[in-house]
């Protein structure tokens, strides 16, 4: 089969020929239809991620049919259209994973950015309907990130307004949708006018550029009232600014820190304002299960940017790294 190798830090995605996978016991190969990109696969391949493991495909997210089973495995999962959950291991608390289990899919284990997978059936669910294979694929790793941190971290309630930070990139996009559909109002921030825009017309209630100074007042503005919850996935030096702009008694869930550290962390407005700041990752197998279920009743459709051809994977990893999406990147595992 052919599948997107990394051999070295720094180097370009290549194209490969590799063997077939066989089911392991009680699991599945996953024919895979198609597979979409995270800012994860780009941290690896330009070394900003521990534990890197060399060489290694790539791809936490993906979605299929099932195309051989083990031996003993009831022959109906044959057929079966399949997202994949994008992680293992996490242990028995549903508090935290478990740092001596947990894994990402795609490094060191193989990814999705391949014509093949073979997996557990406990790492496969049902793919919603509605959806088409860009769509599917686009909501693994996103949608669990997002749900996790919007309903177990962040504790949403409906009518509540919640800002998400950096709209634009496939997680915060989803964040958008699912808390939409979980009744929320949404407001949004970008350096991106054209995203800015993008945002208005899927029904944000406010959307400001984080490079006007003293953005947060004028988001407020717009929307009427503050924040009281942020899901956030920048960090960086305007992670001040969302202290300043979250309500008295607000919540802010940190997924991520795209843009590094904060430069200024002022613990007196944490606690004058009783700002409670919480961090997630990833999330549990019920929470994945959750938000497909979500997605499906609602009939939620991830937002694709562009779809490529595994065979142009790395033109598919330059758009990432060039920040240029409005939603998220998928590669065709068939082309």
């Amino acid at each position: 089969m052919r599948a997107v190798l990394l051999h070295k830090v720094g180097e370009q995605l290549q194209v490969e020929q590799v063997p077939d996978p066989a089911p392991p016991p009680n699991g599945a190969v996953v024919r895979l239809e198609a597979a979409a990109l995270n800012h994860r696969d780009e941290f690896i391949r330009v070394g900003l991620y521990s534990k890197i493991q060399l060489p290694a495909v790539l791809g936490s997210d993906g979605a299929g049919v099932v195309e051989s089973v083990a031996p003993g495995v009831d022959s109906s999962w044959l057929g079966r259209k399949v997202v994949i959950d994008p992680c293992d291991g996490w242990g028995p608390d549903p508090r935290a994973q478990d740092s001596k289990t947990f894994l990402i899919r795609g490094m060191p284990k193989q990814g999705t950015f391949a014509e093949k997978i073979a997996l557990p059936l406990d790492r496969l669910e049902p793919m919603p309907e509605h959806l088409s294979w860009p769509e599917a694929s686009a909501l693994p790793l996103a949608g669990l990130t997002a749900y996790r941190a919007l309903v177990t971290r962040g504790e949403v309630k409906k009518g509540e307004h919640v800002l998400v930070t950096g709209i634009g990139g496939g997680g915060a996009t989803v964040v958008l949708l699912l808390a939409q559909a979980l009744g929320a109002q949404v407001s949004v921030t970008s350096g991106s006018e054209e995203k800015l825009r993008r945002a208005r017309s899927m029904g944000a209630i406010a959307a400001v550029s984080y490079k006007n100074k003293g953005w947060e007042k004028e988001l407020a503005q717009q929307a009427g009232r503050p924040p009281s919850l942020v899901i956030d996935s920048a960090g960086g030096a305007d992670f001040a600014a969302l202290l300043n702009g979250v309500a008295p008694g607000g919540r802010i869930v940190s997924y991520g820190a795209t843009l590094g550290p904060p430069e200024k962390l002022e613990l007196t407005r944490i606690f004058f304002k009783q700002i409670d700041m919480r961090g997630t990752t990833m999330g549990t197998d019920e929470e994945f299960r959750a938000m497909l279920r979500l997605v499906a009743r609602e009939r939620l459709r991830p937002i694709v940017d562009h779809v490529f051809p595994l065979s142009q994977a790395a033109e598919a990893d330059r758009r990432l790294a060039q920040s240029e999406q409005m939603g998220k990147i998928v590669l065709n595992c068939r082309a």
